[in-house]
């Protein structure tokens, strides 16, 4: 079972999977398996894994779509893979299939992440996951879209 919460102060919204909290603190969770303490940098010692996604939307007009650019205004901390470099994962997802693809996270705070060329889909849904569980701020997920001469 999975627990949903919203913080009501910025409507963010937390998805607990396979926890049935009963009630839920800042710091503490409960359920009828005891009571768990929230924070830290890791859950059960292993990395703790985000993403964030947007709505499936039809992207301008009807006709189908491939996005060759998604640009991220976000903050990141810590390194991923390599020297010093972190990295994220874009998420594309749409009616026939979902898509990851690694990219680089810049300190500048603007990263570009390129899909693959073979989407074409009228309804596309975009996000970011974190890897290795470093910390992430987004601000903004511009996608480039660019629209084919077919509708269908």
């Amino acid at each position: 079972m999975n627990t949903i919460c919203m913080n009501t102060m910025t409507g963010a919204v937390t998805e607990y999977d396979g926890f049935a909290f009963q009630s839920i603190t800042p710091r503490y969770a409960g359920s009828v398996n005891g009571l768990f303490g929230l924070g830290g940098d890791s859950d059960a010692g292993q990395p703790i894994q985000a993403e964030v996604l947007t709505g499936r939307m039809l992207w301008g007009d009807a006709r189908k779509k491939f996005a060759p650019t998604v640009w991220f205004s976000m903050l990141g901390t810590g390194a991923g893979a390599g020297a010093g470099v972190e990295e994220g994962e874009l998420l594309v997802q749409g009616q026939s299939g979902s898509w990851v693809y690694r990219f680089a996270v810049r300190p500048a705070g603007e990263s570009r992440a390129q899909p693959g060329r073979g989407i074409r889909e009228n309804y596309l849904a975009f996000g970011y996951r974190n890897v290795d569980g470093v910390d992430f701020q987004i601000d903004l997920i511009e996608v480039g879209d660019v629209s084919s001469k077919r509708r269908v």
